[in-house]
């Protein structure tokens, strides 16, 4: 028994790290998992001068990350597609973010730190309202966790979970070696999920107000290293950093709406640590994890006020913390108990024990649908898009309605308009425009033959859902070359 709570938090990730191996094979990917495999994909192609992954233009995509340059030449170097690789970088993703929060929890706390360790993760998993954010990199409860694994934005957090427990050890030491892996972790990151940057910094900043010898000195070494990054990130050779900041980053603004939404209704359970908190600042306010709480909530608010809702992002991390504080608290409960009671196992376990269980209930739903999705066998969310890989090029263009063609460069060729914001792409609402004026039932066959003709479109893709016989003699001429239950696959070239 007491090997079970010296090791929980092992044995804890060990159990999550088997249900998502079999989540991520069944293969159920959905959301922005299609534009992260288009990116590998365009990059093990052409892993030196790649083109746009999704259109047919020579420009550039901001997902062209070291993430996806990594996950591209490990497709090259073992002959796998791009859905399979990411899928298992996935699992590996998994694996350093079971290091990093550890670590990181390590950081924010000096007592019981492998109780608040273990307590944190469980409250990420669980402590959340049932109609918690989903779809969104950067949210890892277990309703979203198997979907998000193999997300940039999941490595990036890992990375930068990592970098904060290793300057804490800096700052321990006063070992100046770790601001090695600090400053690499640092670049990656903020190429790869600029929001996480964001969090990072505010991270490294916090930690050095607090720092016990020279708070200046330690706060110039953070502002040299965060120079140091933006210096190095504005060489990266697959997308304009600077100009990703500067003039493209508000497009992504909108899409985030949704931060702002009903936010107590999705974190109602984390919000039991607000006094908590509370009652630390006025025992203790020189802390990382006080100063970070009320740094990150005033950026949060900025964006609410200022329409940038992409600083929305930072709520997951907002509730992080606030994990973390009832984590701590829990794990002075526990220890209280443990020293009235030290021969008693039932009092060693009582507090874990409950706490799962309280976890579990909070999050049944969620918690019931994810292991289904796992332990039960599904099709792959891809079935019905396989095809295409025999019958379009990758550089020929598919004309297929918004939701459809998020999935097809994976398999296919590019399309004409995407479903999400792109960044470096001045003429998007344009496409997006033509792409549902094609589909619109009450276009003429002129209008529709002037689309395909303007983005040079091979081929055409159709759900059989759309009721394409109600379009017969509205639609340009063309053969059909593959037909399922689920499409039917037109060339609009010479037969």
């Amino acid at each position: 028994m007491s090997w079970l709570i010296k090791n929980r938090y092992a044995v804890m990730c060990f159990l999550v790290f088997v249900v998502m191996c079999l989540h991520t094979r069944n293969g159920l990917w959905y959301g922005d998992f299609w534009e992260h495999s288009a990116v590998v994909r365009e990059l093990a192609t052409n892993i030196l001068r790649p083109r746009h992954p999704q259109l047919l233009l020579d420009a550039p995509h901001a997902f062209y990350s070291p993430y996806t340059v990594m996950v591209a030449l490990l497709a090259r170097a073992f002959h796998s597609d791009a859905v399979r690789t990411l899928s298992l970088m996935g699992l590996v993703n998994l694996g350093l973010w079971f290091i990093g929060l550890r670590l990181f929890a390590f950081s924010m706390v000096t007592k019981n730190r492998s109780a608040t360790a273990f307590y944190t993760l469980i409250l990420t998993l669980f402590w959340w309202g049932s109609f918690a954010w989903a779809g969104f990199g950067g949210f890892f409860h277990f309703g979203v966790l198997g979907h998000i694994l193999p997300y940039p934005s999941t490595f990036a957090v890992a990375l930068a979970l990592i970098a904060i427990g290793l300057n804490q050890l800096r700052m321990e030491t006063r070992r100046r070696a770790y601001f090695i892996p600090i400053f690499l972790f640092a670049v990656i990151v903020l190429i790869s999920h600029p929001i996480t940057f964001l969090f990072f910094t505010v991270a490294l900043v916090s930690q050095s107000c607090v720092d016990r010898g020279s708070v200046h000195f330690q706060l110039i070494l953070i502002a040299v290293l965060l120079s140091l990054t933006f210096l190095v990130a504005d060489y990266w050779p697959y997308f304009p950093v600077r100009d990703f900041f500067l003039f493209e980053s508000g497009k992504y603004h909108f899409s985030n709406r949704l931060m702002y939404h009903q936010v107590a209704s999705k974190i109602w359970p984390a919000l039991i640590g607000v006094p908590l908190v509370i009652a630390t600042v006025k025992s203790n306010w020189r802390r990382p994890l006080v100063l970070m709480l009320a740094t990150l909530l005033g950026i949060y608010g900025f964006g609410a006020i200022s329409d940038q809702y992409a600083y929305g992002r930072l709520v997951s991390y907002i509730v992080l913390l606030l994990h973390i504080v009832i984590a701590e608290h829990i794990s002075l409960l526990e220890s209280k108990l443990h020293e009235f009671h030290r021969s008693s196992w039932f009092a060693r376990l009582v507090v874990p024990v409950s706490v799962t269980a309280i976890a579990v209930i909070l999050f049944f739903k969620p918690l019931k649908f994810t292991l289904d999705k796992a332990l039960r066998d599904h099709p792959p969310t891809y079935k019905h898009y396989q095809f295409l890989s025999e019958f379009t090029g990758q550089y020929e263009v598919v004309l297929a309605d918004i939701l459809t063609s998020w999935m097809v460069p994976t398999f296919g060729g590019k399309i004409v308009a995407t479903e999400h914001p792109l960044a470096f792409v001045p003429d998007y609402d344009v496409r997006r425009h033509d792409v549902e004026r094609f589909f619109n039932k009450e276009s003429e066959l002129a209008e529709r033959q002037q689309i395909v003709q303007k983005y040079k479109a091979t081929y055409l893709l159709l759900k059989k859902s759309q009721g394409q016989h109600l379009m017969q003699g509205t639609m340009p001429e063309g053969r059909i070359v593959f037909e399922s239950d689920s499409f039917v696959l037109i060339s609009l070239g010479p037969n």
